[in-house]
Parts: C-alpha cells; structure tokens; sequence
C-alpha cells in the first residue's frame, strides 16, 4: 500500500517536470527559476520512496524522459543565446574598428554624423558575452571621446579666433 502511495507521488512529480518542460522559459531570468524548480522536483522524486516492482523501471524511464525533454529545450536556448551574443559581438567588434578608424579625422562634416550613427547602432546591438563586455564597451567609448575631445578642442580653438577677431575690429 505504501509502494502505490509512493507511485502515486512520483506520477505527480513526472507530471509536473513534464508540464515545466511543455512550457521552458525563453528569458535567461524564468529559466533560472525553472532549473531550481526542477531541481526541487527531482529531489522530491528521489526522496518519495519505492514503487511496486512491476513498474519501476517504467516510471525511472518515464521520469529520466521528462527531466531530459526539459533539458534539450533550456540547451537549445542557452545555444542560441550563445550564438546571438557572438554575433552581437561581431557587429560591436565592426563598430569599434570604424570608430578606430574615424578617431583621427579631421573632416568634421563626415565624421561626426557617422560618429553619431554608430553610436546609435551600438545601442541597438544587444548583449555580448559577458567576458567581453567592458573591454569592449570601454575600447568603444575611448575612440569616440577621443574624436569628440578633438572636435571640441577644434571648435574652441576656432571660437578663440573669432572672440580674438571681434575685439581687434571693436578695438579699431
């Protein structure tokens, strides 16, 4: 009587893994939750006790079949996430290699909108593995502050020029 008791809980347990995995979170965050969620439920599993004979090897079997099909969908996630910050990587990597490229240009008029825009686009772009992300966000930021402080130091120079000018022509 107690095996079927114990049966019985582990069909609620294989039931509910099976639901979990009928239902795999598609954010990193709700995946979490459902990794301890299932955690907790193969625990329970392994702690409800023995079965009548003549079904254990079905119910182990259906049990390892439902954690497995939850496993094969958190996998499949993690890869294409994965993927998508490697190539989200790849486009940031292309950014910084024309901010590098324009950091020196001393054509304020093409550069800057272009300037402008990329930094719009790295914006866009989501996230990169994480082991890569403030190297790269700070190699970024430094050629575009690098090319802004220029510009700026231009347009003051040039300002000074002209403040220089108009009291030369009050002055006369």
């Amino acid at each position: 009587k107690g095996f079927e008791a114990n049966l019985e809980k582990k069909n609620e347990i294989i039931a509910a893994i099976t639901k979990l995995a009928e239902d795999v979170a598609t954010h990193h965050k709700g995946l979490q939750k459902q990794i301890k969620e299932l955690e907790a439920l193969r625990s329970a599993f392994f702690t409800a006790g023995k079965v009548p004979q003549k079904v254990n090897e079905d119910t182990w079997s259906r049990f390892k079949e439902a954690v497995r099909a939850f496993n094969r969908k958190k996998n499949v996630f993690y890869k294409n996430l994965k993927k998508e910050q490697q190539d989200n990587l790849d486009k940031k990597r292309a950014l910084v290699t024309l901010a590098n490229s324009l950091k020196e240009s001393e054509e304020w008029e093409k550069a800057t909108p272009e300037m402008k825009r990329i930094q719009r686009e790295w914006k866009q772009i989501g996230h990169v593995p994480r082991k890569y992300s403030d190297s790269i966000w700070k190699e970024f930021k430094t050629a575009c502050n690098h090319y802004f402080d220029r510009m700026h130091a231009q347009k003051n120079k040039a300002s000074g020029a002209e403040t220089e000018n108009l009291e030369k022509k009050n002055a006369c």
